[in-house]
């Protein structure tokens, strides 16, 4: 037969185990909920990465048709100044000084001329003094030789 004991000890197994098992199910509701914490963040996440991207697209387009717009400008502006330079001989290499300069605002580009490279000033070479090197013979001098002598001059201070 079974003795009290034997049924105590089994009560006492069965009422930890629904201890366990109530731990669990708390452990898991609160992995189920983190869960789903990190999957509204990735689709938040690639939300903002799909955004990024087709901003990142959009400002590359920008910055091409830009860069375009630079290159076309800068090209009419040298075929311009290539037939300025073709119509006048000789290019103007001091600005006179008696006309009136004009105002940046009411120049075009018709109007602007080339402007000659002001020349930089000769570069002046210095002389460099090449080091006088000393001789090689070796004199020998009594200040060398003497203790007393403290300025190795050969003169005695005392």
């Amino acid at each position: 037969m079974i003795s009290l004991d034997q049924v105590l000890l089994l009560e006492q197994k069965v009422e930890s185990a629904v201890e366990k098992i109530k731990q669990l199910e708390g452990e898991n509701a609160a992995l189920r909920n983190k869960c789903s914490e990190l999957t509204n963040a990735l689709s938040a996440k690639t939300e903002q990465l799909t955004a990024f991207e087709s901003e990142q697209k959009t400002i590359e387009s920008g910055i091409i048709k830009a860069i375009d717009r630079l290159n076309s400008i800068e090209h009419s502006v040298l075929k311009k100044a290539g037939s300025i330079a073709e119509a006048q001989p000789e290019p103007i290499e001091e600005p006179v000084e008696e006309e009136a300069p004009v105002p940046v605002t009411e120049m075009s580009f018709e109007q602007m001329m080339p402007v000659a490279e002001p020349e930089e000033p000769p570069f002046e070479e210095v002389p460099i003094e090449e080091p006088v090197e000393e001789s090689e013979e070796v004199v020998e001098d009594d200040a060398e030789s003497d203790p007393e002598s403290k300025d190795q001059l050969g003169f005695d201070i005392f």
